[in-house]
């Protein structure tokens, strides 16, 4: 990053946010995206930059806060229109005065969703042969039932929790390490200069706590470590990165449902990293909870009576079951790949 990273940028965070490490971030010049509503007059020029696009009150404006959440780019005047749901988007803050931006316009918020889809099905149309000694009459017509309901609570993709942080003043011009960003270049050709830069690509790799001693007490064993005097970078390839609920704010809901229950990033080593509530943590993908409904004919031909009397017939249930919509074997939104890399040094 150049000495002219602008005021309102917004960048991945690996490390610790307990008083040390909003410390570091703060002399940097960083605050966390956690929706906190600072006075207008604290940090004026993130003030002009933002206005009260992510809400605000009559204390000042609020910032960011992805807690739970994933980003999205804005659609904006795209003629493709990516995002099919635009319209619907809603305001972040609903609990406060100045809820905030909403429709296609940057700060609003989507809730999850599961694409529309169909399912195939087989069933039987044999009928069991009956000797019937009444006059009786055939079913006809069709019923409409649903399938049972499947799924989890949400849809999502595999993720792993980071936490957000955004450019607050213009001065200092230090990106804090445990800072992480998007790398377009293949690493390949790139890691050796990216490093004498201050940066190491996220792959999950053992690093000395020696060498890098500031990245260490930044990020500690959150992501793993082998043993005391090791531990591991973030592994974020083939995941998406999710921002960490941490502390819930009151009046809003807590959008990854399943946050106490997430695990850790490198389960076979001796320091497996964190879980649940914390960054760091893994979660898995699924899909929401849905039902289908589907029809079926209830017809029965050749139904003359035999014969006069009383009479029974034999039928059992039968449990179908759907055929796969697809051969996917994950939820993902539409993406495109990029390399991680995280802050390691103030070079």
């Amino acid at each position: 990053m150049s000495a002219s990273t602008p005021v309102g940028t917004v960048l991945m965070y690996a490390g610790r946010t307990d008083g040390a490490g909003v410390l570091n971030l703060i002399t940097a010049g960083w605050i966390l995206c956690d929706g906190s509503v600072y006075p207008n007059s604290q940090f004026p020029d993130l003030f002009t930059v933002l206005g009260n696009s992510y809400g605000g009150n009559a204390s000042g404006f609020a910032v960011p806060q992805y807690k739970g959440l994933f980003q999205r780019g804005l659609d904006g005047s795209d003629p493709a229109q990516r995002d099919p749901g635009v319209a619907t988007r809603t305001a972040p803050r609903p609990d406060l005065t100045n809820a905030g931006n909403s429709g296609n316009s940057v700060g609003s918020v989507q809730p999850d969703a599961f694409e529309s889809h169909t399912h195939s099905y087989n069933y039987y149309n044999d009928y069991l042969k009956s000797t019937h000694t009444l006059g009786h009459e055939c079913l006809s017509g069709s019923t409409t039932s649903s399938t049972s309901s499947v799924g989890a609570t949400e849809t999502r993709p595999v993720n792993q929790y980071v936490d957000f942080i955004i450019k607050a003043v213009t001065s200092p011009d230090v990106v804090p390490v445990g800072a992480v960003l998007p790398f377009a270049g293949d690493l390949a050709t790139w890691t050796a200069p990216l490093g004498t830069a201050g940066w190491l690509p996220c792959t999950g790799t053992k690093q000395a706590a020696s060498s890098f001693p500031t990245l260490y007490s930044t990020v500690s064993n959150m992501f793993g470590a082998d043993d005391q005097a090791s531990f591991r970078l973030p592994d974020f390839r083939g995941r998406f990165l999710r921002g960490v609920v941490g502390q819930t704010i009151p009046g809003l809901p807590v959008v990854d449902p399943d946050y106490l229950s997430r695990t850790a990033p490198q389960p076979t080593l001796p320091y497996p990293g964190n879980t649940a509530n914390q960054v760091g943590s893994l979660e898995t993908t699924t899909y929401a909870a849905h039902t289908h409904s589907y029809t079926y004919n209830n017809d029965y031909w050749n139904c003359a009576a035999t014969a006069i009397g009383d009479h029974a017939e034999t039928n059992s249930g039968v449990t179908w079951t759907t055929g796969a919509n697809s051969s996917l074997t994950e939820s993902r939104p539409i993406n495109i790949n990029v390399n991680y890399l995280i802050k390691a040094v103030n070079a």
